[in-house]
């Protein structure tokens, strides 16, 4: 995995364990307040939200494999251009020789 990969997986891992804190904090707010109905309410809404990062998560590591693998191809077709320029200035070179022998 690369270094691009490792960084994305441990930013999602700190987003859902900071995701996850602010829940459980909300969750103890909610247990000390008495009749607090909207505390209660905002902590459903918020494990709703934390729950919803894990497809983005997804998404995120789809479009990262997606763009590597774009890299990947984009550095083999330079590669192969780069033979293909040596080639070039080889037949050239051949081309100069025999006319410069006519």
């Amino acid at each position: 995995m690369s270094g691009r990969a490792t960084a994305v997986d441990e930013a999602q891992s700190d987003i859902r364990e900071h995701a996850q804190a602010v829940v459980n904090e909300l969750g103890s707010l909610a247990q000390e307040a008495s009749g607090g109905s909207e505390l209660r309410d905002a902590i459903m809404r918020a494990a709703k939200l934390t729950a919803s990062l894990d497809p983005c998560i997804r998404e995120t590591q789809q479009a990262l494999a997606a763009a590597q693998m774009g890299a990947t191809k984009l550095a083999e077709r330079t590669d192969e251009a780069n033979e293909q320029w040596k080639s070039l200035a080889k037949t050239i070179d051949i081309i100069k020789v025999a006319s410069a022998e006519l």
